[in-house]
């Protein structure tokens, strides 16, 4: 800005890119350097008149300054068109805001009136440039008066290709940039600091970069993006050294010793970032490899961008331990197909060459040269070989090594490392504005400095695969300078343990430690030692003693005839007994009851066919089969625990298989009171629902809980998906009770959200966010809503009479948050989530009994979660007759009857009394 308070073309050019660039140059600032400035000045002088030299701009179409208009004023009557040259424009912030665009008339008529225009020697067209032409077109307006030009123009690229720009679709966007840029000239203190890719073509780069590093600013890592510095910046978090206080060691997984540790996966961590800047040393994940077989070349190409071609390789290699550097320099675009050629050349004399480079431009660079400039057979074979064999240095850094600079490029490593390049502002960027200032201008100078810098580029990557080298253990030389390195797996907690496999070192050891076992000492060792231990081994060694037996029965079972022939004449054939173990429940208690049944099998005198009446039944009476299923499902004990309890209480020796079979048997018998409890749910008017996992072999598989008030339901599933719910839940009628998960709104039947979920979530992200005033409006509007409805229904209860006068405040709740802007990417989340589950978060107010909360479903998963723990793994069968059977137990504690009495009983159905 000048000092009569107007905006220049170069400060609304330079907010776009920088709004602390803006910021001073509007304070009068003075840049440390100039040197991007007046190569982008000559670059545009140049351009400009070989534009006006090409398009012969004459008498009739004239290019002027701004300057010469306002102070000429030059009447647009005078001449058919008038161009205006953009970059001279400068526009007065206390002169009044144009409002007015040219007619139709004057847009259709290009032979009359002022046309500002802008000017870019690159060939990709920017937004920059239409923004630049609006802002001329204001100035113009401001500057003459009337209306403003309805059409600018941009001229750009080698070829001076002309595109018209319609005012009208960039004056809202130029107008926002114009009221920030004279907001900023009053502010006495600069905008918040962010450094960016402009950093590296800007002459502040100096001043700011040294802003930043006193300030430790996130900026700095080139890696973070803005979003993750606005999340960092939510949490109060503005620094690096705060940034890697965060860092957290992993805590090693118990693994079995003899399986190879997996590697972590390959992830740029900013914390550990962070953490090695601070503590000024290079920390290594895992173990990273670098493999060079050949002879390493290392490659470094310059390219032009907006034109598509490659312009010099530069070559850095050894031959017989003298390095060579070969440079291969193109005028144009015809010259990319020699310097490809002679480049090929000069690898094909290189004993094995392995190309090694730093990024991926390189690598695009291989595969376009490959696709653009067919070769030879020969050839094609050599360059596959380059291409599959070259390395890329920032392949093997990223995720694995964090040096202790700011960002993984090659200036800022080979910079710690003690490179130091010729031109200190020397980078990717740069490089291309000199190269256009070379183009314009035929500089000789400035081809040496490209070239010269290109070399640089391959002797830095040469030293930091030198490094790269030394820490991946590959290295034959013993260098050690700035390369202490800190292995990230020492910061990681180790599995505390007292037991577990040992790993011997030593077969000794092994031995010695196999000796140290428990068992081992006690059968071995102590028996020899104590007779007391000798007899208590023994004793524990006996198979258990034949049972006796309580009661015997003989059943008269002979059969009056043949059923085979009709004959009456039979006579027995065996004497056969079945026992069946029992228990006895009386008023004082429960004890064993084994009963033997004594029975003949007969044979016909005629046909000589054997039968007999009597049905051989399971070896397992109802009341233990009850018993060892209220074992497994209301105590809670595993197969193996209840096998044992039942040997030491009634010493009936049973096995943990033969708990399983009863365990199947009974799932089989309550089949028909599942699907009666299924039923229920689905006719109910409320269902509530949740999922959690199962513990199938192969993972991935699912029980979903279904429950109303009096029945709760579970159901195995493979997955996750929501098949199950149309399968379950067809027909249902009533209202629906769940989490967020979104395969509940599928179901076609009125919702409630669960609303301790919504607040548990906001709760999360107001603790992780605590400066984001968009989630502390929300969180507290929402917190003292639903505080007032809560008091209601602890007063009144679920009623809808009482609820209702809710349904308003709710509703101002629900328009505050849609009209509501939220900036931050948390709080568009929250509020994306709350206005699209509007009609399902209050439904609860509608409706008698409907919980706002999922809790029943909730509890219900608790109790499966319990028997899930005992089950360790299971099979799709297993896990059905689990869900079977806790069914009906939870189902019958909902309803007040006692699981074990309804076992004993043998009923299926439940009582009509209780479940009306």
């Amino acid at each position: 800005m000048d000092a009569n308070g107007n905006i220049s073309a170069a400060v609304f050019a330079a907010y776009q890119k920088c709004s602390t660039k803006a910021y001073l140059m509007v304070h009068g600032e003075k840049s440390p350097d100039s040197v991007f400035a007046d190569t982008r000045g000559c670059i545009a002088a140049e351009y400009k008149a070989r534009v006006s030299q090409n398009l012969g701009f004459g008498s009739t179409n004239k290019v002027v300054s701004f300057d010469h208009l306002r102070l000429t004023g030059v009447s647009a009557e005078c001449m058919s068109t008038l161009l205006v040259d953009c970059e001279t424009t400068s526009y007065g912030c206390d002169l009044p805001v144009p409002v007015r665009v040219g007619s139709q008339a004057e847009r259709s008529d290009p032979g009359h009136g002022y046309v500002p225009v802008a000017f870019s020697a690159w060939n990709k067209r920017d937004r920059s440039d239409d923004l630049l032409v609006c802002f001329g077109a204001m100035a113009i307006q401001q500057a003459i008066g009337g209306e403003i030009p309805s059409c600018g123009k941009v001229i750009y690229g080698e070829g001076y290709c002309g595109r018209t720009v319609k005012i009208a679709d960039h004056l809202p966007k130029t107008r926002q940039i114009v009221e920030a840029v004279a907001s900023a000239s009053l502010d006495r203190e600069p905008p918040p600091l962010v450094l960016n890719k402009h950093c590296a073509i800007c002459d502040f780069q100096t001043r700011c970069r040294a802003v930043a590093v006193e300030r430790e600013n996130l900026s700095l890592l080139g890696a973070m993006t803005a979003k993750e510095r606005s999340q960092n910046g939510e949490k109060g978090i503005s620094t690096i050294t705060q940034l890697s206080y965060g860092y957290r060691p992993r805590r090693r997984r118990r693994i079995k010793s003899t399986a190879p540790r997996a590697s972590p996966p390959v992830k740029h961590d900013h914390k550990l970032k962070a953490l090695a800047i601070k503590k000024a040393q290079t920390h290594v994940v895992g173990s990273p490899t670098l493999s060079i077989q050949g002879m390493p070349v290392f490659m470094d190409v310059e390219g032009v961008p907006d034109r598509d071609y490659y312009y010099l390789i530069g070559l850095r290699y050894e031959a017989e331990g003298i390095p060579v550097e070969k440079s291969f320099w193109a005028d144009g675009p015809e010259g990319e197909r020699e310097i490809w050629r002679q480049c090929l050349c000069a690898l094909k004399l290189v004993e094995k060459p392995q190309i090694v480079h730093h990024g991926a431009y390189e690598s695009r660079f291989l595969k376009a040269m490959r696709e653009r400039w067919t070769a030879s057979i020969e050839d094609a074979d050599f360059l596959d070989q380059l291409i599959d064999g070259a390395v890329n240095l920032l392949g093997c850094i990223y995720g694995r090594i964090y040096f202790p600079t700011y960002s993984n490029g090659l200036k800022d490593i080979a910079r710690w490392l003690g490179f130091e390049w010729t031109c200190s502002q020397a980078s990717g960027s740069a490089a291309m504005l000199i190269r256009r200032c070379w183009e314009l201008t035929s500089d000789e100078s400035l081809r040496r400095e490209l070239i010269a810098y290109n070399i640089e580029d391959c002797r830095a990557a040469e030293l930091v695969a030198e490094a790269l080298a030394r820490i991946c253990g590959t290295s034959e030389s013993g260098g050690k300078t700035k390369l202490e390195t800190v292995n990230v797996e020492s910061l990681e907690v180790g599995f505390q343990r007292t037991f577990g496999k040992f790993p011997s070192a030593l077969p000794e050891f092994e031995k010695i430690n196999a000796a140290a076992y428990w068992d081992y000492q006690r059968s071995k060792v102590y028996v020899r030692t104590d007779k007391a231990i000798r007899r208590t081994i023994e004793n524990s060694v006996k198979p258990v003693k034949k049972v006796a037996v309580e009661k015997e029965v003989t059943v008269d079972d002979k059969p009056a005839c043949c059923p085979r022939c009709g004959a009456s004449k039979m006579w027995v054939a065996t004497r056969l007994s079945q026992t069946v173990f029992d228990l006895k429940f009386t008023r004082r208690g429960i004890k064993r009851w084994v009963v033997r049944y004594r029975y003949n099998s007969y044979r016909c005198g005629a046909c000589k066919a054997e039968m007999t009446i009597y049905q051989r039944r399971s070896k397992y009476g109802q009341n233990l089969c009850a018993y060892i299923i209220y074992l497994l499902i209301d105590m809670r004990l595993s197969r193996q625990k209840t096998a044992e309890h039942v040997a030491t209480l009634f010493n009936l020796s049973i096995t943990a298989s033969a708990v399983h079979n009863v365990k199947s048997a009974m799932a089989r018998y309550y089949e028909p009171t599942y699907r009666w409890i299924l039923e229920q749910i689905r006719s109910g008017p409320l269902v509530n629902a949740d999922e959690t996992k199962g513990v199938v072999y192969g993972g991935g598989h699912y029980v979903w809980t279904f429950a109303n008030l009096t029945s709760i339901a579970y159901v195995y599933s493979s997955s996750r998906e929501a098949s199950i719910l149309d399968e379950v839940l067809a027909g249902f009628k009533g209202v629906l009770v769940s989490d967020f998960y979104g395969a509940y709104d599928a179901v076609p039947c009125q919702q409630q959200k669960c609303l301790i979920h919504l607040m548990r979530d906001i709760n999360e992200d107001v603790l992780k966010h605590p400066f984001n005033e968009e989630l502390t409006f929300i969180a507290t509007r929402f917190g003292s809503l639903l505080r007032e409805i809560v008091e209601t229904i602890d007063r009144y209860g679920l009623k809808k009479r009482n609820l209702g006068k809710h349904k308003r405040s709710a509703e101002r709740f629900l328009n505050d948050v849609a009209e509501l802007r939220c900036a931050t990417e948390v709080g568009i989340a929250l509020k994306k989530r709350i206005d699209k589950n509007k009609e399902k978060l209050f439904a609860f107010l509608g409706y008698d009994g409907v919980p706002w909360n999922n809790n029943n479903a909730e509890h219900a998963v608790r109790a499966f979660t319990r028997i899930r723990n005992v089950m360790a793994s299971s099979t799709p069968k297993g896990t059905n007759e689990y869900c079977v059977l806790l069914s009906v137990q939870q189902t019958l504690r909902c309803r007040g009857i006692r699981f074990l009495d309804f076992l004993r009983s043998g009923r299926i159905e439940v009582e009509p009394s209780v479940c009306s």
